[in-house]
């Protein structure tokens, strides 16, 4: 923690604010039987070489940039949702962490263009956060993408649009009109918007210390549908930020990165290649509020009223994903609609030992970890999800039964 604050106060002297801390929930670990479970032995768990117990969960903090992850995991949460703003847009096709490094932005794999890090880093990006979902349809294609990025300076953000927008367009473009007359005076004169086709099209726009980056695929070729759609994304982004705040720089080792030790109790993510995650890269797990958790979920008509229905409160992602809910009976629910069969995905055996899980192969991997196979375990209050890439010949790796096994000892022994 020393070493975070030196570097945040190092980094405030260079750069400006950043936003408020999110609140969450207090409760107590469970952390004992609970009437319902199944007991498992223990000691016969074949964990392998994975913690079987409960640890203190130590942050990495290597550069300015992974503290400024504190700041991009908050912003998931002002984050808004494609299915708000279409139903049909459910099926998640990415959600990540942003900075100003090169995987943000390039040509290929990429969230962004290639020639837009230059904009990132003159304006000095400090954090952002990302999801792009669609409607799994390839006759009628649907997809929202939104992003929101933190810059030191209102200046610094206008200057980001500006560049943004310069740099994307060419002779092959045209401005699509989008009607900003009820958006918020500080942002009706940075919105930009263009397409090449009329049923794609980008619009980005400035809020404050914020610029608000949204893509948009439509299934007809309709400039005036296309137009209505790229605002409704940007009056959804601006009404789920109401409440961003910014807080100077140097407050980032006061926001709350463990809390309630949900972490202590969340698989770490430092033995397992399959581990690696979007969300904030190896090894440096974060923990959400159910707002920003959904981001990574699947699918979002099946997870948000699961999540409500549960009283999901505080999710922790690291080298597997826990959920802690209102009680036994709530965790159960959850389970079965975070593993609900897709039409071609197969349930697979539980782990030898764990009567409480329920384990599936997917038919198409989930897209954050690439995860063939999945399998989410209960004990008391908290669900866990962990999971595993296929190997070449499509079977799970012997480590997923290990992994699964050493999270569900790890919530077990937590009283």
């Amino acid at each position: 923690m020393r070493r975070l604050r030196t570097m945040a106060l190092a980094a405030a002297a260079a750069v400006a604010v950043l936003g408020a801390g999110y609140a969450v929930g207090s409760w107590p670990v469970a952390g004992h039987a609970v009437p319902g479970m199944t007991a498992a032995d223990l000691p016969k768990l074949k964990v392998g070489p994975y913690p079987s117990a409960p640890a203190e969960f130590v942050p990495f903090y290597g550069t300015v940039a992974d503290a400024y992850a504190i700041e991009s995991r908050r912003m998931m949460t002002y984050l808004a949702g494609p299915d708000r703003i279409d139903p049909d847009v459910r099926y998640l096709g990415g959600a990540r962490l942003l900075s100003n490094s090169g995987a943000d932005f390039d040509d290929d794999n990429g969230p962004f263009p290639k020639n837009w890090r230059p904009v990132a880093e003159r304006n000095r990006l400090i954090a952002g956060a990302y999801i792009w979902r669609n409607n799994d349809s390839v006759r009628a294609r649907k997809h929202i993408t939104l992003a929101i990025q933190r810059f030191p300076t209102e200046q610094a953000a206008r200057a980001a649009v500006d560049g943004y927008w310069e740099a994307l367009n060419d002779p092959g473009r045209h401005t699509i009109p989008i009607d900003a007359a009820d958006l918020p005076a500080d942002t009706r004169d940075s919105v930009r918007a263009s397409s090449r086709t009329d049923e794609k099209g980008e619009v980005v726009a400035a809020r404050g210390v914020y610029v608000i980056i949204g893509h948009a695929v439509i299934p007809q070729n309709d400039p005036a549908a296309l137009g209505t759609r790229l605002r409704e994304m940007l009056r959804a982004q601006l009404t789920a930020m109401a409440e961003l705040k910014p807080t100077p720089l140097e407050d980032l080792p006061d926001l709350p990165g463990n809390p309630d030790k949900i972490l202590d109790l969340t698989l770490p993510n430092q033995y397992d290649s399959s581990d690696s995650d979007q969300s904030g890269g190896r090894g440096q797990g974060g923990v959400y509020t159910p707002a920003g958790a959904l981001h990574f979920e699947r699918d979002t008509t099946v997870a948000r009223p699961a999540f409500e229905a549960a009283g999901v409160d505080l999710v922790a992602r690291n080298g597997a994903t826990v959920y802690r809910t209102r009680d036994l009976k709530a965790a159960f629910g959850l389970q079965t609609a975070l593993t609900r069969l897709g039409r071609d995905d197969d349930e697979v055996p539980n782990p030898g030992g764990i009567t409480d899980a329920h384990c599936v192969r997917l038919d198409e991997p989930e897209p954050i970890r690439d995860a063939t196979y999945l399998c989410a375990v209960v004990y008391g209050r908290y669900v866990a999800v962990i999971g595993a890439q296929a190997r070449f010949g499509g079977g799970a790796p012997a480590s997923f039964e290990q992994r699964v096994s050493a999270q569900y000892s790890m919530l077990a022994r937590s009283g």
